[in-house]
């Protein structure tokens, strides 16, 4: 997930930013949220059974990833080792809602990009590129990151706000900076990795926040599902070239202020697009 990014995105991130800071009312898509000095009065939920199932949600993608990559060690021609390559993306990409906020070290030895030296996109310069099998020591190196990003899942104190924060930063990333080309280019898999992520979106979502902010602001919470499930058609689309760039950054954009928006419902502090 950890990418460099551009002037452009800043932009967007200070303008994204100044949107919530207005007293105005803040709309996403055809909703307006009042931000009302009474909207974060609201106490604190108590999501600690919610984490739990998340977390366990979390394992399960970390451990399917690394057991890909199990295969791709035992691969035995280029076909299989694309293939277990591909397969051990899609666990990672739906646990990006953790990675970045929780275990960046960690985030960035797995999954630097574009010029990622270790890690999987190390490994996709040669298999996908160069048409190269000898990737052991890579391999080893990522697997044992993995195991300790699955240690650090099992073992690190999941926050509501930690998870609000990176549920937004991952929402961003979709639509701005994955969307201008993707980030597994050489495979050819870019979309899947936005497809992926959007699941992990949604769980994270579903599993954590849903029930509490439907609660609190139903208009909010119809409006992230709206915005989750317009994001997922939009991805269906197989070709990246073909695919509807600009409506991808808007649906994105428009889920970033919703989130934004529900986190005074919850007691948290708006998440920002920035690493803390």
């Amino acid at each position: 997930m950890l990418i460099a990014r551009g002037h452009h995105s800043r932009a967007i991130r200070s303008a994204l930013a100044l949107a919530v800071s207005l007293a105005a009312p803040l709309c996403a898509a055809v909703v307006c949220y009042p931000t009302a000095a009474g909207a974060d009065s609201a106490p604190a939920a108590p999501l600690d059974a919610e984490i739990e199932r998340y977390r366990s949600q979390l394992i399960e993608d970390i451990d399917r990833s690394a057991a890909s990559v199990q295969k791709l060690r035992a691969s035995v021609d280029l076909a299989a080792a694309k293939q277990a390559w591909i397969e051990a993306r899609i666990g990672w990409e739906r646990s990006e809602v953790f990675t970045s906020g929780f275990a960046p070290d960690l985030d960035r030895d797995i999954d630097a990009w574009p010029a990622g030296a270790t890690g999987f996109h190390a490994i996709e310069a040669k298999l996908f590129g160069a048409g190269r099998t000898d990737i052991g020591g890579e391999v080893d190196a990522l697997l044992h990151s993995l195991s300790d990003m699955a240690t650090t899942a099992r073992n690190a104190k999941l926050t509501p706000q930690g998870l609000l924060d990176g549920l937004t930063r991952l929402a961003y990333e979709v639509g701005e900076s994955k969307a201008d080309g993707g980030e597994s280019r050489i495979s050819g898999t870019s979309i899947d990795d936005m497809r992926n992520n959007v699941d992990g979106i949604e769980l994270a979502y579903s599993t954590v926040f849903a029930a509490v902010i439907d609660s609190r602001d139903h208009s909010l919470h119809t409006a992230a599902r709206r915005l989750i499930d317009a994001l997922k058609s939009t991805l269906v689309q197989r070709d990246l070239r073909r695919l509807e760039q600009e409506r991808l950054r808007v649906l994105s954009e428009e889920l970033v202020l919703t989130l934004q928006a529900a986190a005074p419902r919850l007691a948290l502090a708006r998440p920002t697009l920035e690493l803390q």
